[in-house]
């Protein structure tokens, strides 16, 4: 049976009302009185305040608004009208709001519904009005600098200026937590410095201190570092990438940090051919509730592999069997470097056939 999309599925179903329910000019060859219907009322435009602005509450706000990643703001009127063209183009395109998962069922996700892209086009077509100001929600309250509130700890790495004609750069900072018993963290949020040329943060527990030698060993700030912290036993503690969003864990679950950990935090910075300095500081928020489940990150990664010359299309693997009885999958960080064009996670649960879990096709 042929697959179709949900947006298919609606406009197959449209066309079958459709169809049912079109008054037939003809039949058993006489002819019909067709009576003549009073035009339909026409609907009223959609304006900023009414319709549009709730639209951008849900998928827009979160990073259009100063402060953060977005490069301008959409919380008012005067701020979004400038705009318009480039908000039509982006929405036609498909590339706003980003969405790249192309399979997979996740929370928060910021796709337009087709009502909500109608609208928000027809809006732009019928002159983009305001509205009256009295038909405006209540703004959405974000704290201005961390998102869920004061962290219980911050971290900050030295400050660090990469080179900038380089065109990456990977860099790893040794940072002591300086924890005299081992604490659960139930949330972490990451705030870029710069986010002009910070591309992503990944961080990297490292109980034993390894990470301390090797940022010793090296002149300046931080060391090099690519695809991890060059360190053992490092347990991921989530990371950041543009667009991302920080989560509380859900209640019993944490992650555990032990006492006199460092973090090494790593951050690939991408320079912008100007000057550019950096401070990423990392927020852990800490928990005394009992918890009964431990997050865990799992990396799935292949690094034996060489592509042929030529090849436009290599297909990589790996995978590897569940050893824990119970566990639960929580979420999936598709990630790419380098030269890959398409990524998925396929999943084998006891006695079920496999299934995709998540697919980025570009």
């Amino acid at each position: 049976m042929p697959h179709y999309n949900g947006r298919m599925v609606r406009f197959l179903a449209l066309a079958c009302i459709i169809l049912l329910t079109a008054p037939t000019a003809w039949s058993q060859g006489r002819s019909r009185p067709i009576r003549a219907r009073r035009p339909a009322e026409p609907q009223q435009a959609p304006t900023f305040s009414k319709e549009v602005v709730r639209i951008m509450q849900q998928k827009c706000h979160t990073c259009h608004r100063p402060g953060e990643v977005a490069p301008f703001s959409l919380l008012t009127y005067q701020d979004t009208l400038p705009h318009v063209r480039d908000i039509e183009q982006v929405i036609e395109s498909g590339e706003m709001p980003p969405w790249r998962p192309e399979v997979g069922d996740f929370r928060d996700d910021r796709r337009l519904e087709p009502g909500q892209q109608e609208t928000l086009l027809k809006w732009i077509a019928t002159g983009s009005s305001e509205g009256n100001p009295d038909d405006l929600p209540p703004p959405l309250q974000f704290n201005l600098d961390w998102t869920l509130g004061q962290p219980d700890l911050v971290l900050i790495h030295d400050e660090y200026t990469p080179d900038p004609e380089a065109p990456d750069d990977y860099r790893c900072f040794s940072v002591p937590t300086n924890l005299l018993a081992d604490n659960k963290i139930r949330a972490v949020e990451i705030r870029p410095g710069n986010s002009r040329i910070v591309h992503h943060v990944i961080l990297y527990g490292d109980p034993t201190g390894a990470s301390l030698a090797l940022d010793n060993a090296e002149e300046g700030p931080g060391y090099s570092c690519y695809g991890d912290a060059g360190i053992d036993l490092a347990q991921i503690y989530g990371g950041w990438a543009p667009g991302n969003r920080p989560q509380v864990l859900p209640a019993g679950t944490a992650q555990t940090l032990r006492a006199a950990s460092r973090i090494s935090i790593q951050i690939h910075y991408h320079p912008d051919r100007t000057l550019q300095s950096d401070e990423t500081r990392i927020g852990l928020y800490f928990t005394e509730e009992e918890s009964t489940q431990e997050l865990l990150y799992f990396p799935l990664v292949n690094q034996n592999f060489s592509i042929p010359p030529g090849e436009t299309n290599f297909e990589v693997t790996t995978g590897f069997t569940n050893p824990f009885p119970g566990v639960k999958l929580y979420a999936v960080l598709p990630h790419m470097h380098l030269l890959g064009r398409q990524i998925g996670v396929e999943i084998t649960l006891p006695g079920e056939p496999m299934r995709e879990i998540v697919r980025i096709d570009d």
